[in-house]
């Protein structure tokens, strides 16, 4: 586990994506969002979404790959998903397949979205994680994220979140 690259996304890594997420999704939310929504799981919606990420010059996607090529994690960045307050840039998706944590690519994926977005001309931007995804916060704190929002929990929302605030500079 060494020899690891981060590239742009292509439209022919669109379905390895799709499969990636939900495998993940498996790993770090069961138990966190409601099983129908891991088990319901659309495998073309997902592919189409990686798609269109590609092609909306608002969005980058980049991979990293492992020494035989595979994927194993992506970060999506730019315009927000769902705005929010006065940001204009977010992470919107950031995944690594557990086995492949701790080895430093998520800190070397973040630092990437981080300058593009500061080349990009924005000077902040936010991440949203799922409140109740302790890993995950974990690493946004350590990477210098200040909690700007948490969701209240409410019945008719499963998925509550945290917000966490970055500066480019």
């Amino acid at each position: 586990m060494s020899d690891f690259k981060i590239r742009k996304a292509k439209s022919s890594d669109c379905f390895d994506l799709s499969l990636l997420k939900r495998e993940i999704w498996e790993t770090t939310y069961r138990g966190i969002y409601p099983d129908s929504k891991i088990d319901n799981y659309n495998y073309q919606e997902n592919e189409k979404r990686f798609k269109n990420f590609i092609n909306n010059p608002n969005q980058q996607l980049y991979v990293v790959t492992n020494d035989d090529n595979n994927i194993i994690g992506y970060i999506e960045f730019g315009k927000p998903f769902r705005p929010f307050r006065d940001y204009n840039q977010e992470i919107g998706l950031f995944y690594i397949k557990k086995e492949y944590q701790r080895h430093g690519l998520g800190t070397k994926l973040f630092d990437l979205a981080s300058k593009q977005i500061k080349f990009n001309g924005s000077d902040k931007f936010f991440i949203s994680c799922h409140k109740y995804n302790l890993d995950a916060q974990k690493f946004y704190k350590k990477m210098g994220g200040k909690i700007v929002h948490i969701d209240n929990d409410s019945a008719n929302d499963g998925l509550p979140q945290i917000k966490f605030e970055y500066n480019t500079l």
